[in-house]
């Protein structure tokens, strides 16, 4: 193995560290994201909730108020009842006070059903406070371990970077940004080894996805010290003595 491809390994073994602190720490981030997210989406939606109660409740006081000016007429129909001279006025003012009656108890019925339409909202804008209380106080366990996790690692992965740094000026810049690329694309794993298909044939394949390479790659690797991708997948190739065999399923 060349000078190149010596520098790439232990240019890849500080990466796959790396990539492994990131790895560990995105997931965290991800879950404090998460939360975030599902607790804006909960106080979206109670604020929904709040703004029917305040709507459901203007409109049930309308209602009673309504209501209340019925029961005041009607009262006011039963004192001209017993003031009625003849039965024709009576029967009138009896007329006039059977009508607000049933007016006023289908007032009554449109109160009650918005009444029991509030309490529902009440009680799920309570279901929802509660799942807010609860996804705040878990994203604040996960904020705090990922600030952990920040306190933790951050020593040895600044370690880890400046050795990458090292590494990485011994290396080709035309490698490197190839190894750059590479890295990020396939979470820091830019090197695969050459794997070979049967001990008895020249079949060879790259190890990072399986794909067959020409026996021109192969010289290649055995006579320059230059990096060679898979086509396929991209990922820098480099032979491993003896190479691999590949064990294939049964």
């Amino acid at each position: 193995m060349g000078e190149t491809l010596e520098a790439l390994h232990r240019l890849q073994s500080i990466e796959l560290q790396l990539a492994e602190i990131r790895r560990d720490r995105e997931a965290k981030a991800r879950r404090v994201e998460y939360h975030k997210r599902q607790i804006r989406k909960a106080e979206e939606k109670l604020a929904i909730g709040q703004a029917a109660i305040r709507e459901r409740q203007v409109r049930a006081d309308a209602l009673q108020l309504e209501a209340a000016s019925f029961e005041e007429s009607i009262d006011k129909h039963r004192q001209a009842l017993n003031t009625a001279k003849t039965n024709k006025e009576y029967a009138a003012i009896l007329t006039a006070m059977n009508t607000e009656k049933a007016d006023c108890a289908k007032l009554e019925t449109q109160v009650l059903q918005e009444l029991d339409s509030i309490q529902g909202l009440r009680d799920e804008a309570a279901k929802i406070e509660a799942s807010v209380v609860k996804l705040s106080e878990e994203a604040v366990q996960f904020e705090a371990a990922l600030r952990k996790h920040d306190g933790k690692w951050k020593k040895q992965r600044d370690a880890l970077q400046a050795d990458r740094d090292v590494c990485a000026d011994k290396v080709p810049p035309a490698a490197l940004a190839t190894f750059n690329r590479v890295a990020e694309h396939h979470d820091g794993e830019a090197l695969v080894p050459v794997a070979k298909l049967h001990p008895k044939r020249e079949d060879f394949i790259c190890s990072g996805c399986n794909m067959k390479l020409t026996l021109e790659v192969i010289n290649s690797l055995h006579t320059r010290d230059e990096i060679q991708v898979c086509t396929v997948c991209g990922r820098i190739l480099h032979l491993e003595t003896p190479p691999t065999v590949q064990r294939t399923r049964t």
